[in-house]
């Protein structure tokens, strides 16, 4: 819901606002993030952590960029699995990232993006009133698409899918809005 209000306000600024050219060269940003935890071995319910995320990168041309990232879990979540409780709460996460644009206008950029992310978390199981807690550290290939809206020349907005895991039974993605702000 957080995300949903939050990118509706996003494409009624820029859709409000005149834009200009996206300028090529360094950008910093910060993201809020959902990010769901899917552990199917465990329970078939998704774990939403909000967190937030750093963004700096640099822009070569319209279409292609470099971008790193670090972020951070603001709070965890938990369900009630079959056998016990499951809890997820995200400690940290970084990874670096080439994002390839296609410019629709002066104003939209929708973008792919992929990389590698690594993330800490803490995982903690309770079975019959024994818990077993965990950190825990996923790594690998990440992907993801979004839109880059531009507000004026040095300021812009974006809303972000990302998958930053996903192996075996588990999976890790999230959906992200955010500001930036170009030098």
């Amino acid at each position: 819901m957080k995300i949903r209000i939050l990118g509706s306000a996003m494409v009624l600024s820029c859709s409000v606002m005149a834009g200009g050219a996206f300028a090529a060269g360094p950008y910093i940003g910060a993201n809020y993030n959902q990010i769901q935890y899917d552990n199917d071995d465990v329970d078939e319910d998704t774990l939403k952590v909000d967190g937030v995320t750093l963004r700096a990168g640099f822009e070569f041309n319209d279409f292609i960029a470099l971008e790193a990232r670090g972020g951070t879990g603001i709070d965890g979540d938990s369900k009630n699995a079959p056998l016990g409780t499951f809890e997820y709460d995200m400690d940290h996460m970084y990874g670096g990232y080439l994002k390839l644009s296609a410019p629709l206008s002066d104003s939209i950029h929708p973008y792919v993006i992929g990389g590698y992310s690594k993330m800490k978390a803490d995982v903690k199981y309770t079975v019959a009133g024994v818990s077993t807690d965990e950190s825990e550290r996923f790594e690998d290939e990440s992907y993801g698409a979004g839109l880059d809206f531009n507000i004026t020349d040095t300021l812009g907005a974006n809303l972000e899918y990302m998958r930053y895991y996903d192996q075996d039974e588990e999976e890790i993605s999230g959906v992200s809005v955010g500001l930036r702000s170009a030098f």
